[in-house]
C-alpha cells in the first residue's frame, strides 16, 4: 500500500464527544516521494556510523548510561516534569521535597529503559507484553500509580481539556483497544513485508500515540519504544539513539505533525519529521562520544600531574564517570580508599577545576564532574 494513499481512521460519535479510531497499519508500505527516499538513506547511513563508532569506544556502556539519564529527563519534561539533569543525578535526599515526585518519575524512566534494553538483548521481542511490563515500572509509586500500572485502560481517556467534550484529542474507546493493539503488534513483528525498519517505527510511534492505550504515561512509553525497536532489529548493537531531546526542542512541531496525520492523512510529513530527528540525533550522539573520548584522554594526562598517586585519582574519576554528581560519603562506599587519601584527591581535582563542590557546606559535600555533564547537555 502507498503511503500517499494512507487514510488515518475515523471519528465515532460517543455521548457528547467524538473519539478517533486509527485505521490498521499492518501492510507492506511503499511510496513515490523521492525526498522520503533521500531522508531514509541518510538516516540509515547516520545510524550505521553511530553503530560503528559506539563499538570502537572503550567504556561506551558507561557513557550510554549518561545518555539514558538525559533521555529520561527530556522525555519526562515533555510531559511536564521540572527537574534539571543535575537534579536527576542527585540522591533523593538531596532533592527539594517539591520536586521529589518529578525526580521519581525520571528515575522510573531510567529503570524502564534499562529493563527494556536488557529484555531485547536477551532476545525478547517488542510486543504488548513488554510494553505493559515497561509501563508497570514507569508508573511504580509515582503520581500515575492509581492509573493501573501495567494494564491497558478500561475507560475513556483524552488529551487536553477538562473532559472529552472539550479535549484536543480523544483516543479510541477502550472497547477498541484490543483490536487496535493486535494490528499494532502484528505490524511490529511482520517479517513478510519489506517496509524499512525506520519507516515502520515512525508509523508505530504515531499509531501508539493515537491508540493511547494507558490512562497515563503513553507519551513516555511511545518514545521509549523507538530505541528498543531499533535495537531489536539489529540496527544498533548498543542502545545509544534517544530522540526525546530533539522532540522536546521541537515539541510544537512534533504534536502538530501527529495531529496532521489524523486530520489530513499526512503520514509522509510525519515520517520526514521523524527521520530528520533520527539524523540529527545520530550526528549529535557521535559528536558527544567523540568529545567524551577526548575528555577521557585529557583527564588521563591531568591525573599524571596531580600531587596524588595516579591510581587513586583514577579510582575517584571512574566513580565520577559513573555518577557525575556524588557525595564524599558515596565515593568512600564505592571504592577502597582512605578518607585522608580521598580528601587529597578531591582537593587536587578541585584545584584543576575538574570537579566543583555544589553544596557550599563544609560537611556532607557533593561534587559535580561538570565538564563531563556539560558534554551531554550541548
Amino acid at each position: 500500500m502507498k503511503l500517499e494513499e494512507y487514510k488515518s481512521g475515523q471519528y465515532v460519535k460517543m455521548e457528547d464527544y467524538k473519539a478517533f479510531i486509527p485505521s490498521k497499519i499492518n501492510y507492506n508500505w511503499g511510496w513515490d516521494d523521492t525526498k522520503l527516499d533521500k531522508l531514509l538513506a541518510e538516516a540509515n547511513r547516520q545510524i550505521g556510523e553511530l553503530n560503528a563508532y559506539s563499538l570502537l569506544i572503550p567504556n561506551v556502556d558507561l557513557y550510554i548510561k549518561m545518555h539514558v539519564k538525559i533521555e529520561a529527563n527530556k522525555s519526562s519534561r515533555i510531559e511536564g516534569t521540572r527537574t534539571t539533569v543535575e537534579e536527576d543525578l542527585l540522591d533523593v535526599t538531596d532533592i527539594n521535597p517539591e520536586k521529589r515526585d518529578d525526580w521519581e518519575e525520571v528515575q522510573n524512566y531510567v529503570k524502564a529503559t534499562n529493563y527494556g534494553v536488557k529484555r531485547i538483548k536477551d532476545g525478547f521481542p517488542v510486543c504488548t507484553r513488554l510494553i505493559r511490563e515497561l509501563h508497570k515500572i514507569l508508573m511504580q509509586g509515582v503520581r500515575g500509580e492509581y492509573k493501573t500500572p501495567g494494564e491497558f485502560r478500561t475507560s475513556q481517556n483524552w488529551i487536553g481539556g477538562s473532559r472529552p467534550s472539550n479535549a484536543v484529542y480523544v483516543p479510541p474507546p477502550h472497547t477498541e483497544i484490543a483490536e487496535c493493539l493486535t494490528d499494532f503488534e502484528k505490524f511490529i513483528n511482520n517479517e513478510e513485508i519489506d517496509t524499512p525498519d525506520l519507516i515502520k517505527i515512525a508509523i508505530l510511534h504515531y499509531q501508539f500515540e493515537s491508540i493511547h492505550p494507558f490512562l497515563d504515561g503513553n507519551g513516555r512509553i511511545g518514545r521509549l519504544l523507538i530505541p528498543l525497536y531499533i535495537q531489536s532489529k539489529g540496527m544498533l548493537d548498543k542502545s545509544c539513539l534517544y530522540i526525546s531531546d530533539y522532540i522536546e526542542r521541537n515539541k510544537d512541531t512534533y504534536y502538530d505533525m501527529l495531529t496532521r496525520v489524523r486530520i489530513y492523512n499526512d503520514m509522509i510529513e510525519w515520517i520526514k519529521f521523524f527521520l530528520e530527528a533520527v539524523i540529527e540525533t545520530s550526528e549529535t550522539a557521535k559528536e558527544k562520544f567523540r568529545n567524551v573520548v577526548e575528555l577521557t584522554k585529557e583527564m588521563d594526562k591531568v591525573i599524571m600531574d596531580l600531587p596524588v598517586k595516579p591510581e587513586n585519582a583514577k579510582k575517584v574519576l571512574d566513580v565520577l564517570y559513573d555518577e557525575p554528581i556524588v557525595s564524599r560519603k558515596k565515593i568512600l562506599e564505592l571504592i577502597d580508599i582512605k578518607p585522608t587519601t580521598l580528601n587529597v584527591c578531591i582537593n587536587a581535582l578541585k584545584e584543576k577545576n575538574i570537579i566543583i563542590e555544589t553544596t557550599g557546606y563544609s560537611r556532607n559535600q557533593v561534587f559535580a564532574f561538570q565538564k563531563y555533564i556539560d558534554l551531554f547537555l550541548k
